[in-house]
């Protein structure tokens, strides 16, 4: 059962996933930043080559930025926003379309975030596309 404080700390998570997913369909760098601790890493299942791919957010910036300098649109379209919280940690699954000009691919994010310092933020991505 949940308590009108956890559904309170859901809301809150799922808002920071809001603001991600904002952030990268406006290109948007400090907000994206703002939405990740500075340590977090990203890791991506990579199909094709069957390996895991780990990456700093450094990195991943980068990676989002030249999306949105090779095509006028890059956006990731979540289908829905599952949260679960257990105490300062939430886990976050988001089925996606990732548009880039006028082709979509499917894949799925899972998030981590913690709360600390009063807020929530990711600090381990891994998806794939």
């Amino acid at each position: 059962m949940s308590t009108p404080d956890m559904e309170a700390q859901a809301l809150a998570v799922r808002k920071v996933i809001e603001r991600y997913l904002d952030a990268v369909r406006t290109w948007n760098e400090a907000e994206f930043r703002a939405t990740f601790d500075p340590k977090a890493n990203i890791a991506h299942y990579y199909v094709k080559g069957d390996e895991i791919r780990t990456i700093t957010l450094d990195e991943f910036v980068k990676v989002i930025g030249s999306l949105h300098q090779k095509y006028d649109n890059a956006e990731e379209k979540a289908k829905e926003i599952d949260v679960r919280i257990v105490d300062h940690i939430a886990s976050v699954r988001v089925p996606f379309a990732f548009v880039m000009g006028d082709k979509a691919m499917e894949g799925q994010d899972l998030f981590n975030l913690a709360f600390c310092k009063g807020e929530w933020k990711i600090m381990h991505k891994s998806y794939y596309l």
